[in-house]
């Protein structure tokens, strides 16, 4: 089977989803040159690259067959999630829920001309990013589909399928709408200062943290703003961070985390800021998933790409990178690497644990259960792999 070039692969949702937000709102990210200073950084990178533990090795790990590779008519810019363990596949015109096997569940065409896939459990949301509809469905059928008054600029799903949209508005910079299972508005914010660029439900989607970006000096800002859904008021207005945030997580023990691209957050359950950590190098790519968040950068004059993971209530861990990275994946307590020959997986702690020899390049990777599935520029394949 013949190399396929994937080095102009889109990157899935989670950076594409960025990209458009600040598109749309015409903001530029701020160059991204903070560094730690060479007495804060560099005894914690020597105590965080001594050898490791030699690595399970999974030489030239075997592609499924079957109805594996799944093929994908538009190539370049479609989107891979999970839901439950079964994938969603978005592309350019078309939606289609696969199970474990490859086996289409759902098909259906679209009209969307900047579409954006977001799962949760059982449901995915898909959404037009600048255009006015958004879609709800489970692998078995389409549940509703809404047209907003003014363009989208983002939506998020919760894990009881509410739906956050965000929209342009005549009466405010941008406009927050929550959706329930039925399509039904159950909760408004305007927002008449600042923009809303991230939301992110609390566990029982009973409320949810608003992040805003605005400028203060010449710099972006970024803060964040908590609502439960039962009353209008916020509950509080966080402290805010010099940094655009890409992501905020809230952990189990009511922490917040900010993902940001200069600088990583910890926030305390009222918004009061805990910690800051500014990345060594400009950030290349990021994954956060349960209360594991990992960052990958990149000095181009060192040549050196880096690792960066981080716990809530530990210090940073920094990793040198074995090669040139091209996705950055977490799945369950495990942090997957994938570079042009291999897939490497670390622990939180910055073990390496694994690596998987490939054959072929791929762009991007998705891990549900037992299965590795790798996004090629027109397919998807699949490898077993349990560590």
């Amino acid at each position: 089977m013949p190399t396929t070039d994937v080095s102009e692969l889109s990157k899935n949702d989670k950076r594409r989803s960025v990209i458009l937000i600040v598109s749309v709102v015409l903001i530029t990210a701020a160059v991204l040159t903070a560094v730690f200073t060479k007495d804060k950084w560099l005894p914690a990178l020597k105590a965080n690259t001594e050898p490791a533990p030699s690595p399970a090795v999974q030489e030239e790990a075997e592609l499924s067959e079957g109805n594996f590779p799944l093929k994908i008519n538009s190539g370049m810019g479609y989107q891979l999630m999970t839901m439950d363990t079964n994938l969603a596949l978005l592309d350019d015109s078309s939606f289609h829920i696969y199970n474990s096997d490859g086996k289409v569940m759902l098909e259906q065409r679209h009209t969307y001309a900047n579409p954006i896939l977001c799962t949760s459990r059982n449901k995915a949301l898909i959404y037009d990013v600048g255009g006015t509809q958004f879609r709800l469905l489970n692998k078995n059928k389409q549940i509703y589909e809404k047209l907003t008054d003014g363009v989208i600029y983002l939506a998020r799903l919760s894990e009881t399928d509410l739906a956050a949209v965000v929209t342009k508005s005549d009466r405010c910079l941008s406009q927050l709408d929550i959706y329930n299972d039925k399509g039904t508005v159950v909760f408004s914010y305007y927002s008449s200062d600042s923009r809303i660029i991230d939301i992110e439900f609390n566990k029982n989607s009973t409320g949810c943290i608003v992040t805003v970006l605005d400028t203060k000096d010449g710099e972006l800002r970024s803060s964040m703003i908590c609502f439960d859904f039962s009353q209008e008021p916020p509950i509080w207005t966080g402290d805010s961070v010099n940094a655009l945030a890409m992501d905020v997580r809230w952990y189990d023990n009511d922490t917040i985390a900010m993902v940001g691209d200069t600088a990583y957050a910890l926030f305390d359950s009222n918004g009061h800021k805990i910690s800051e950590h500014y990345y060594n190098a400009p950030i290349k790519d990021y994954a956060s998933a349960g209360e594991l968040t990992a960052v990958v950068t990149e000095n181009t004059a060192l040549r050196r790409t880096m690792l960066e993971i981080f716990v809530p209530g530990r210090d940073c861990v920094n990793i040198i990178l074995e090669a040139e990275e091209k996705d950055v994946y977490i799945s369950g307590n495990e942090i997957y690497i994938l570079t042009s020959e291999y897939i490497y997986i670390y622990s939180p702690e910055g073990v390496k644990t694994a690596r998987i020899k490939l054959r072929d390049q791929f762009g991007d990777i998705c891990k549900s259960g037992k299965y590795i599935y790798l996004l090629g520029y027109d397919s998807v394949s699949r490898i077993d792999f349990v560590n």
